[in-house]
């Protein structure tokens, strides 16, 4: 009885790795920027992820979000917010923010990102894409 539990076990974790490597191939390639590319441009082909990452603290109320892009060329995906894991003081540590998009087709979009808490603005980011 045992054995057979295992074997399924391991079959469907067998299953689920390859499904995710397959997922990983057709979505194209994983591309990221970060504060140091601010201004400045990256190249992507239609399917590539792109994921920029930005330090901020989701305890102050402020997120950085999307304020434009060309949604043909370049599709916002998620924003997810992850707090330093090792932070100095633990109240009101910060972290960073990942906003996840895919590249869709052939262009060149201008990424403009926010740093905001309502109409407060604290920063803004800007990155060219160009999609080939």
């Amino acid at each position: 009885m045992k054995p057979v539990r295992l074997t399924a076990a391991v079959s469907v974790a067998l299953f689920v790795a390859l499904t995710s490597a397959v997922a990983i191939a057709c979505n194209g390639h994983l591309v990221s920027a970060g504060s140091a590319k601010n201004g400045k441009s990256v190249a992507l082909h239609s399917g590539d992820q792109l994921v920029v990452t930005l330090k901020g603290n989701a305890t102050t109320g402020y997120a950085w979000k999307v304020k434009s892009a060309k949604k043909s060329v370049l599709k916002p995906r998620a924003v997810t917010y992850h707090p330093d894991p090792n932070p100095t003081h633990l109240v009101g540590a910060g972290g960073v923010y990942k906003l996840r998009f895919k590249a869709l087709t052939h262009g060149t979009t201008l990424l403009k990102l926010v740093y905001a808490r309502g109409k407060d603005l604290s920063g803004s980011y800007k990155l060219r894409v160009v999609v080939s």
